[in-house]
């Protein structure tokens, strides 16, 4: 069995599964931490509080980590009622999806196209799998995760797949009722931060009048504002794209990029589907 820091490490170093299986994850650690039996209660909230940062600290496009760690960490009271939010708070990620699934069924029909490995995108085409004909599925350079989901979507849900090369969306998209992608991040504008890529796309749909969903837990959603800068969305090394440098060549290899919130059809959450105002509302009530 991994120890809680091989866990840690783990989490910290991710680079192929979505945000909701990294948030699960991590909450998960932070649960576990605050009720180990081997420290004082002063030792193990210093620990939740270490662990918390480097969490935040490897994956700083995920507004979900962020908000998960300062919900279980800003929790009144001692490591027992930390315990306790960190339990409820795990409740509440394992059945978001059910609940997202019950308001993206109506809008996930025919065949749909889909970006990158999100874990709530797969569990809610499988559970709709009765009704799609067929995905696409973009194979998600650098690291391939596409040919993972895809690999998912017909081991686990039985699904008609078409696994493509990202530059092939257009080619595809007539042939889409709707594009379905994930979110790292939900702006409060309802831009969305998600795995470069998803901008390209979000702007093809546009001129092919195929409408593009997001789903997501509102966990994700974020009170930050889009800064304009690329440090919001985490490059990572150059070796990934190209392994052996080209002379006067010079690689570069974001992991997200920004979607403007007018090329959004909806946000659809567990608590159902969002616009601008809607998050808005929901931002002010925290």
């Amino acid at each position: 069995m991994e120890s809680i820091e091989q866990r840690l490490l783990t989490v910290c170093n991710d680079r192929d599964h979505g945000s909701h299986w990294i948030v699960r994850e991590a909450v998960s650690i932070l649960y576990d931490l605050s009720t180990e039996k081997t420290s004082s209660s002063e030792e193990s909230i210093q620990r939740l509080h270490d662990a918390a940062q480097k969490l935040v600290r490897s994956h700083p496009a995920m507004a979900a980590l962020a908000g998960a760690t300062k919900r279980i960490l800003d929790t009144p009271g001692g490591i027992t009622e930390i315990a306790a939010s960190a339990a409820r708070l795990l409740e509440e990620v394992d059945s978001a999806t059910e609940r997202i699934v019950a308001y993206a069924r109506p809008m996930l029909k025919g065949t749909l196209m889909t970006h990158s490995l999100s874990g709530t995108v797969l569990d809610v085409l499988i559970a709709c799998k009765t009704q799609i004909e067929r995905v696409i599925v973009l194979e998600g350079r650098p690291r391939y995760e596409g040919r993972n989901l895809a690999q998912l979507l017909v081991k686990q849900g039985g699904l008609e797949v078409t696994l493509i090369t990202d530059a092939q969306a257009d080619i595809f998209l007539s042939q889409c009722q709707a594009v379905v992608v994930g979110a790292d991040t939900v702006l409060a504008n309802g831009d969305v931060i998600n795995k470069a890529g998803t901008a390209l796309i979000a702007w093809a749909a546009r001129g092919h009048k195929v409408p593009l969903y997001v789903l997501c837990e509102t966990l994700k959603i974020s009170p930050r504002a889009w800064s304009g800068g690329l440090a919001q969305l985490e490059e990572k090394e150059a070796e990934e794209v190209m392994e052996q440098p080209i002379e006067g060549v010079t690689t570069r290899n974001f992991y997200f990029d920004h979607t403007v919130s007018r090329l959004i059809t909806s946000i659809i959450t567990e608590r159902g589907p969002m616009d601008r105002r809607e998050i808005k509302q929901l931002l002010s009530s925290y």
